[in-house]
């Protein structure tokens, strides 16, 4: 268990972090799963010092921690780590405002002179580089900070900015408007009726009142300190260090997160009426979550099995690395954010919780994918949530009843499908150059990239799958990857299957299979000839490539076959003792893929015969939940 809300200031020893982090000294404490311990002296008057020989086995001192590991593939820097020093002034409503100090940690990748950071509005008071004052530059939404010296690549250095600006006051604004909702946010009245405050960076907006660099591609430590008037629990990412009440009324809240996250995780909110609640799972680990007074109840619904999806993520994907398992109810934009620790989860959940429970496994699935293994541009947006959603799908089918569990993949394919025969269909991995992720945020990267992941789980087998994927979250904890990077590890680790081809046609080309099949009985050859036409509007040159399963069956026997398909028409003959009567594609429902409406092929039972996005025939559709 973590430290009680509304214990007195005190500094806890044990700082639990990441495989990015050194040790210099062991903790006292018991260390979470697949954390290591660091050393957590600090200097002379509680501030943390850059260790600038990071070269030849010294590390960057941040917080209090020496980080050993560090990104030298950034282009000119490599955020270590933020320390935040947040004032809120809430006394009116409507006009909230914050001062604040951002002290940034950063390492040289390149010779550099002097560091962008992205900031936007917000008045700035005073800029420091390495302890002495500068004259920044602000270029439209970039602060441009000189050095004062031509930094080598390998040192560390630090840049602090002071300034100070308004809440975002959310009064009449689109939740769902992602270009205008973000950033700081007071709302005036939530579902409770009461004020409460919250941030969201997703996907460029911690620029907004934070000045970093923002992009996911570039992970950080984060330290918060944040004060509030007292009358408000605040909370942020990772562990609470203290609290300290200061004479004007106010209290100060000190938190500390040391697994690196993209800057979008980077969370802080306040309000005055949750309620928590712990649980812990069968494995031992701790879960905490806070809704509000009278939604109590319904969290319980929607987060009660959040203990047993973090066990089994643990045990089939590699270790949770964070400090904690935390959400916390507040108002975003109808869904939930992944708010490293600290998961935001939207007050309008809570009113269908059944219904929600879902939204939990994947918010707690990023701590593997997107919050633990970034994405390194967000053309890779799919790397983050498609895994995630395929993540939440092996959860369920591991978990719940099977109708309930294939009732939630269907649901996944149906609403990729809609998107990806669509007008508006696009590349689960859209070739460069790097998009503006607000145009490829639909079903395209979760749903399917949810079900390639499973076609791909079921081509390579389950075991096999599950076994890579743990390694790569491994492999690349604290990094940010790119789709040519697993395409090339999976296609290493399955050398006797063509995922080149499997990634050229599912990620890098839009459309999906949609198949005509047919079959002629021989009964003197006693066999089938099988036929799979490729008949897709959209896809690539020369169709899918795909191993599919095909069932023959007569009513009471069935065979199973599996057909790769080739070209635009693929021809199998098939040796049956039995005269079949009905051909069925895919009878599992794994593959990424649907068929059109033949006297020969029946769609799957719950299945009607429809239309999907801009295909002219009618296809199989699947239901939705």
């Amino acid at each position: 268990m973590g430290a009680r809300v509304g214990d007195g200031f005190r500094r806890v020893s044990l700082v639990l972090c990441s495989v990015l982090v050194g040790c210099d000294r062991s903790v006292t404490a018991p260390v979470l799963d697949g954390a290591v311990s660091v050393d957590a002296s600090r200097d002379a008057g509680g501030e943390a010092s850059v260790d600038a020989a990071v070269d030849g086995g010294a590390g960057v001192m941040f917080h209090g921690v020496t980080v050993r590991s560090r990104d030298r593939g950034l282009p000119g820097v490599d955020a270590v780590g933020y320390e935040l020093d947040l004032a809120v002034d809430d006394r009116t409503a409507g006009a909230e405002t914050y001062a604040a100090t951002m002290r940034g940690v950063f390492l040289a990748t390149e010779a550099v002179d002097a560091l962008a950071l992205d900031f936007e509005g917000n008045t700035v008071d005073e800029v420091r580089a390495e302890g002495r004052i500068v004259e920044s530059v602000r270029e439209g939404a970039v602060l441009r900070v000189p050095l004062g010296r031509t930094v080598s690549p390998g040192e560390a250095f630090e840049v602090t900015v002071r300034y100070r600006g308004a809440l975002f006051q959310t009064a009449g604004v689109d939740p769902n408007d992602f270009r205008a909702f973000g950033g700081l946010m007071a709302f005036a009245r939530n579902r409770a009726g009461r004020p409460i405050v919250e941030s969201l960076n997703w996907p460029t907006k911690a620029r907004r009142w934070l000045p970093v660099v923002d992009h996911p591609r570039d992970g950080a430590l984060v330290a918060v300190r944040a004060t509030f008037a007292q009358r408000v629990t605040v909370l942020s990412n990772g562990r609470l260090e203290g609290t300290r009440d200061n004479p004007d009324g106010t209290r100060t809240w000190s938190y500390f997160c040391a697994t690196p996250m993209p800057v979008y995780d980077l969370h802080v909110t306040a309000y005055d009426g949750w309620r928590e609640t712990t649980a812990t799972s069968a494995q031992g680990r701790a879960v905490r979550w806070l809704a509000y007074e009278g939604d109590a109840d319904a969290g319980a619904v929607i987060f009660r099995e959040v203990p047993d999806a973090l066990d089994f993520y643990a045990s089939q994907f590699g270790p949770f690395r964070w400090e904690q398992a935390g959400f916390v109810e507040a108002p975003i934009f109808g869904g939930g954010m992944e708010h490293a620790t600290l998961v935001s989860m939207d007050e309008t959940l809570f009113a269908s919780p059944q219904r929600s429970r879902q939204v939990a496994f994947h918010e707690l699935a990023h701590h593997w994918s997107g919050n633990l293994v970034r994405i390194a541009t967000w053309n890779d947006f799919w790397l983050s949530e498609g895994f995630t959603d395929y993540l939440t799908g092996r959860f369920l089918t591991a978990h719940d009843p099977p109708a309930s569990a294939r009732a939630a993949w269907r649901s996944f394919l149906v609403n990729a499908l809609s998107a990806d025969l669509g007008a508006s269909s696009h590349a689960l991995r859209p070739a460069d150059p790097e998009v503006d992720v607000l145009t490829i945020f639909d079903s395209i990267p979760y749903k399917k990239g949810a079900y390639v992941l499973r076609t791909l789980e079921h081509v390579v087998g389950t075991e096999a799958f599950t076994a890579f994927l743990r390694g790569w979250f491994d492999a690349h904890a604290g990094e940010a990857v790119t789709t040519q990077q697993f395409v090339d590890a999976a296609a290493a680790a399955f050398s006797a299957h063509d995922i080149a081809g499997f990634a050229r046609t599912f990620v890098s080309a839009r459309g999906a299979p949609v198949l005509t099949p047919s079959f002629v009985w021989n009964p003197t050859e006693r066999t089938a000839t099988v036929t799979l036409r490729q008949v897709q509007r959209v896809g690539p040159d020369g169709g899918f490539a795909l191993p599919v399963v095909v069932e023959l069956s007569d009513g009471t026997r069935t065979q199973r076959s599996t057909i790769t398909l080739r070209g635009g028409s693929t021809v199998a003959t098939v040796p049956i003792e039995f005269e079949p009567t009905r051909l069925t594609v895919d009878p599992d429902e794994t593959a990424y893929l649907t068929t059109t409406c033949t006297a020969d092929s029946q769609c799957h039972t719950g299945f009607t015969c429809g239309m999907l996005g801009r295909e002219p025939a009618r296809l199989c559709v699947p239901p939705r939940s």
